[in-house]
């Protein structure tokens, strides 16, 4: 008897830079009950001879490795694409990212079978068996995402790069492919009817950039909208008080979250699970000037307790060491007085592939 497929599946997820939950180098089962659910036994047979991106692997291949016809291996294949355990167009697919698969039962709204189940899995592998910290940051500590302010958010004449501006970013991004998907990180929690943000914030979306937007339209999740549009969506949801994130990478994003303080698995890192490295924070700090009235209504909308009012100097001043610079306590403002200044502190990997190399080079014995 061959190796169990489940196995096979995860061994081959953990050739992917953020690899997959591990306690003491062994898989962690609640991990592997998770793949039993995303997966069905038949399934599985044929995704176990999938690669991870970019790696992607064609029908004729997996038919060739299974002894299955080119039809049964596609249908096998497609049944799993279209609930989004798989990535690829065509005759050609790959294993999902890692965020799309643990995020899968949650990117629509509909409570369906499995997703509590799903739910506690994730929360054992993720947060018990501290998964989380190594999603968030890798295992040298590098972070998966960074937070792009806008540029309302900065105050009038401070140098910002391309990169660092989420107008400007998104701007720059050569695709024109733009989707709005339910944000998984609170969807999961208003189905576990633990959302502590369910009156202060909406469930809200995701922007899927690219690549990955085509993804989620094929499968008939989300909403296209256009480049301004998606600009418009995530200005309303930051004078909300969601705080906006994308990877760690100048260009070449695939996605802007939009998150609260108590659902988004990255950000959590730093509010409740002490591992400041979570996000890479921007390279802008909040300074407030003399009009400054100490009203203490910019604190109130920072989730890291980084600013405070300092009777002394009579103005909100902001400890960079907890602020990541997001800009979201300037619009609480309104004498105008908060606006982000330039405090260099991180540099994004010049794109996606510099990431990974990087990941890789951490992750090699």
């Amino acid at each position: 008897m061959g190796k169990d497929a489940y196995i096979t599946i995860a061994e081959r997820m953990n050739r992917n830079p953020m690899r997959v939950p591990r306690v003491e180098g062994e898989f962690t089962p609640s991990f592997l009950e998770y793949l039993k659910l995303v997966y069905t036994p038949e399934e599985a047979e044929v995704v176990r001879h999938l690669d991870v991106l970019p790696a992607f692997v064609t029908f004729e291949q997996v038919a060739e490795a299974t002894g299955l016809s080119v039809e049964e291996v596609g249908r096998r294949i497609d049944s799993a694409h279209k609930k989004n355990a798989l990535v690829g167009m065509g005759t050609m697919f790959c294993l999902p990212p890692i965020p799309v698969l643990l995020n899968l039962h949650h990117f629509y709204s509909d409570l369906r079978e499995d997703d509590l189940k799903a739910i506690t899995l994730y929360r054992d592998f993720f947060i018990d068996k501290g998964y989380g910290r190594y999603y968030e940051t890798s295992e040298a500590g590098s972070p998966v995402f960074r937070t792009i302010p806008v540029e309302e958010a900065i105050r009038c004449g401070e140098k910002v790069m391309t990169s660092e501006e989420a107008h400007s970013f998104v701007a720059s991004l050569s695709t024109e492919d733009f989707v709005l998907v339910p944000c998984p990180c609170r969807t999961r929690a208003e189905k576990a009817g633990d959302r502590e943000c369910r009156d202060k914030f909406p469930i809200g979306s995701c922007i899927m950039i690219g690549f990955t937007a085509l993804h989620f339209e094929s499968i008939g999740l989300g909403k296209r909208v256009t480049r301004e549009q998606a600009l418009s969506y995530m200005d309303e949801m930051i004078r909300l008080g969601l705080v906006p994130n994308t990877e760690n990478v100048e260009k070449e994003s695939s996605t802007i979250c939009l998150c609260c303080e108590c659902c988004c698995s990255q950000v959590r890192g730093r509010t409740r699970w002490d591992n400041p490295e979570s996000i890479s924070p921007s390279n802008f700090v909040p300074r407030a000037t003399d009009d400054c009235v100490m009203c203490g209504q910019c604190l109130e909308r920072c989730f890291f307790g980084a600013l405070s009012l300092d009777e002394d100097t009579g103005k909100a001043v902001a400890d960079p060491k907890a602020c990541i610079g997001c800009g979201v306590c300037t619009f609480a403002c309104e004498a105008g007085a908060l606006k982000l200044e330039r405090f260099e502190r991180s540099t994004p990997f010049a794109s996606t592939g510099k990431m990974l190399q990087a990941f890789q080079a951490e992750n090699t014995p």
